[in-house]
């Protein structure tokens, strides 16, 4: 007798679970759960596009920089068969978005003698520019166009000897003269990026001052150095590849509906 109960037992549990598989408002249900957690995890999938996308349109970011530059100092200071003299920067960069970045750079150029109008002169620029930026195919280079404004801390000892310009510059022969200039920065340059968080840039400047002899086209200089990103306030997210374990899991649990 128990064995008949047994029997007819398992012969129930297996029409049963045949009737529910068959059964036509349950396949509907399994259906619509799996349309709905496709369709939940295809929003969820955009939104983590949408926040990619909004951090890499905003990617905030304060960053250091120092390298080297040739200046000419000043055309308006007399010509001479070689212009150019090294000098040392330090940057500090401010960005944003991903298409504008400030900058304030401070450059200190080498003692220099322009002989034999001017001895032991001393000059220094600080400059505060803005960069137009724009990138490449989305790739490791950024270049851009600079504007900004400069001035220029000059000093030196003025000998007054065969200054072209002694009718204009009314200073007395052999004393020292100090003086700011101030104008406007144009220029270009580029950034490439070598590792995480560090860049190389390399650009062309061209200075338009107001000096005591003229007002025009001053100083063109070339810089070349190194960035470094301190803070990142957007940082992009992290994706981690599903393994072998989640996909299969994944793959059973859409078989069991």
């Amino acid at each position: 007798m128990n064995k008949k109960l047994f029997f007819i037992l398992i012969l129930f549990s297996f029409f049963f679970k045949d009737f529910a598989q068959s059964n036509p408002s349950q396949l509907f249900q399994n259906k619509e759960a799996k349309k709905n957690r496709k369709a939940n995890q295809e929003q969820a999938n955009n939104n983590l596009k949408k926040d990619t996308a909004s951090n890499e349109d905003k990617p905030t970011r304060i960053q250091i920089g120092g390298g080297g530059l040739y200046t000419s100092l000043n055309f308006f200071k007399n010509a001479q068969a070689f212009t150019y003299y090294p000098a040392y920067s330090a940057r500090l960069y401010f960005r944003p978005t991903n298409f504008l970045q400030f900058v304030v750079d401070y450059s200190k150029v080498q003692q220099v003698n322009i002989v034999p109008t001017w001895l032991n002169v001393h000059n220094t620029y600080l400059d505060v520019d803005a960069h137009l930026l724009m990138h490449p195919n989305q790739g490791k280079a950024t270049v851009y166009f600079i504007l900004g404004f400069s001035s220029q801390f000059w000093k030196g000892v003025y000998t007054g000897i065969d200054d072209y310009n002694y009718y204009v510059l009314h200073v007395k022969h052999n004393t020292d003269y100090k003086t700011v200039y101030y104008g406007v920065s144009l220029g270009f340059g580029f950034e490439y990026s070598i590792i995480k968080r560090l860049d190389v840039y390399g650009e062309v400047r061209y200075r338009i001052t107001k000096t005591d002899v003229g007002f025009g086209l001053s100083d063109v200089c070339y810089g070349a150095g190194l960035k470094y990103t301190l803070f990142d306030f957007h940082p992009k997210p992290v994706y981690n590849k599903p393994g072998k374990h989640f996909k299969w899991i994944k793959g059973k649990s859409e078989r069991n509906f």
